[in-house]
């Protein structure tokens, strides 16, 4: 089904990697017209592995649905062509450090003064205040800042990412939520100006009832290994032939769990007797419980648990979750020119959104949307010879 709440709707954006044009390629496809601005030598995503034909598995990804123009801001007649172009929008986005917009001619100041309604959408790492803006911002680096790789992984283990760009992913989708929430409002009345964002923000965001009780009472929380430190047991036990994950985080399950074992004198161990002693004491939970589960199979604890209703899993590799039935169940990847994409995270009525167009060609739309802004063709073919805009 087509859902198109922001039809007629233009973004520009300025942003490269993840977090920026993950956002708009939400936007995109829910209908807005993305226009995705790159310098000559491209989004830095589309250079990393792997690769598709000519594109990077990443850059398709995130830049699907978009039109893709080219623009050297590095030269005035480029800055000038792209404040035409911001002319036309309803929302301009940027990721560049704070301050670079406002140094090369397209800061919000500058948009804005030929652009009234605009909603100027700023997104940079730590903030534009005095400590925040000269800090460089990748994911990992703001796992690292936040406390998420401190408290990611097993004890005694070094500090561990999260695998998957939580951060950049994270603020994508808070990005994509703000826009949205920005253009309804504009469209009923209220007055919105600028968002602005930062990783940090997300990262905080991601921990934040860790984040408040660290900030109450100074301690870092505990590594959490597969698990939880605020249930157990809630995590991932070792059978005679492999590990699965055992998720029984109330008085109603664990109560299940010791029938599952026949373990009553688990039950009345006073470190058990309780959700909070059991939180306390799970290392030396997980060594009764290991014990047990070690004198069966994975398979075989798992229908016992599921039999019993204890929720219980095996540890599934990405590439066994992406061929399994829940994946073809829930329709979760889509055919976008020729390449498997997972879908937006919907179903609209039974159905999920069309595939979008597919992410473009280093400067493929250059020529067809200044055709659209008004710039003279004659002007065009001198912005192309000069290099101040590419095309593929």
């Amino acid at each position: 089904m087509a859902l198109q709440p922001l039809a007629g709707v233009r973004i520009v954006e300025f942003s490269t990697s993840i977090a920026g044009p993950s956002s708009t390629m939400i936007l995109a496809q829910l209908g807005a017209d993305v226009i995705k601005v790159e310098s000559p030598e491209g989004d830095d995503a589309r250079a990393w592995p792997p690769h598709v034909g000519d594109r990077s598995i990443v850059f398709r990804q995130m830049c699907a649905g978009k039109r893709g123009i080219v623009l050297d801001l590095k030269q005035p007649e480029a800055v000038a062509l792209a404040l035409e172009i911001t002319d036309t929008a309803a929302v301009v986005l940027q990721t560049m450090r704070p301050g670079v917009t406002d140094r090369i001619g397209i800061g919000e100041a500058t948009v804005r003064a030929r652009n009234p309604e605009v909603i100027y959408v700023d997104m940079n790492a730590f903030g534009a205040g005095p400590t925040g803006r000269d800090m460089p911002g990748y994911d990992p680096m703001v796992q690292a800042f936040s406390g998420i790789m401190a408290m990611t992984g097993h004890d005694g283990a070094p500090p561990t990412r999260c695998a998957p760009s939580l951060i950049d992913l994270g603020t994508g989708q808070w990005l994509a939520m703000g826009i949205l929430a920005a253009v309804m409002a504009k469209s009923r009345g209220q007055s919105v100006q600028r968002l602005e964002t930062a990783l940090v923000d997300t990262a905080f965001s991601v921990v934040s009832y860790q984040a408040t009780a660290a900030l109450m009472d100074g301690a870092r929380p505990p590594r959490a290994g597969s698990g939880n430190p605020i249930a157990a047991p809630y995590q991932c036990y070792q059978a005679s032939d492999g590990e699965f994950l055992l998720a029984a985080a109330n008085e109603r399950l664990w109560q299940r769990v010791l029938t599952v074992l026949d373990a009553p004198a688990l039950g009345r161990d006073p470190r058990f007797a309780s959700a909070v002693e059991r939180s306390h004491h799970r290392a030396a939970l997980e060594h009764e419980l290991n014990a047990r589960f070690a004198h069966a199979s994975v398979d075989d604890w798992i229908k016992r648990l599921s039999d019993a209703g204890v929720p219980a899993t095996r540890v599934y590799g990405l590439e066994e979750a992406v061929v399994s039935e829940v994946a073809r169940e829930r329709r979760s990847f889509q055919d976008c020119d020729g390449v498997p994409h997972v879908r937006l995270p919907w179903l609209v009525d039974g159905e999920p959104l069309p595939s979008p167009a597919p992410a473009p060609t280093l400067g493929q739309h250059t020529r067809a949307v200044l055709r659209e802004v008004g710039v003279s063709e004659a002007r065009i073919e001198a912005a192309l010879a000069s290099g101040a805009a590419r095309e593929s």
